[in-house]
């Protein structure tokens, strides 16, 4: 035998397709006249594939058409009311939680944290920056700034950034802008 099963296995599929050049052609047709076993396989995956090429195998049932686009109608028309339903419902809730979220951000101030209405911390320094000590995100604020959360502790500028803390750029930001104006 010229070539050997596992070559055949590999180059089967081109073989039954003819997209073999003509020498791997006859390589394989002599190892299929030596090799009961490999011959065995192209025959079943032949009448495997002729098959699959026979509609009468394959065919659906007398009637199969039309109750399946009868079921797909059905399914569209509900399938739009449930979609209509949730999306009107969806409509409804939407303004509502944004009424809420708003309402709640004006009336209720979380626990440990000033107003903003307050402005900076009387106590801070020129050259100090509030960092928090209940999180470990390195960011330095300003005083009173309404994004520091939890308990925190004032430095200098110079500790903050040796310690690798970078400044929040939205309280950093305003400070700058109220200085140029």
């Amino acid at each position: 035998m010229g070539i050997s099963c596992e070559e055949v296995w590999r180059d089967i599929s081109d073989y039954i397709d003819e997209d073999l050049d003509p020498i791997q052609r006859v390589a394989l047709d002599r190892h299929f006249a030596e090799c009961r076993h490999c011959t065995a396989l192209l025959e079943s995956m032949c009448n495997v594939i002729s098959l699959y090429r026979d509609e009468r195998v394959l065919a659906p049932p007398d009637g199969f058409d039309e109750r399946l686009h009868q079921r797909l109608r059905e399914e569209m028309k509900s399938s739009r009311r449930s979609f209509l339903a949730w999306a009107l419902t969806a409509a409804a809730a939407l303004p509502l939680g944004v009424a809420l979220f708003s309402a709640r951000k004006l009336i209720v101030q979380p626990h440990g944290r000033p107003s903003p209405a307050s402005g900076p911390d009387p106590r801070q320094v020129a050259g100090t920056v509030a960092i928090s000590l209940d999180h470990d995100d390195k960011i330095y604020h300003i005083a009173g700034c309404p994004r520091l959360l939890g308990k925190t502790k004032l430095i200098t500028v110079e500790e903050a950034i040796r310690d690798g803390y970078t400044p929040d750029v939205y309280c950093i930001g305003k400070s700058r802008s109220k200085k140029n104006s």
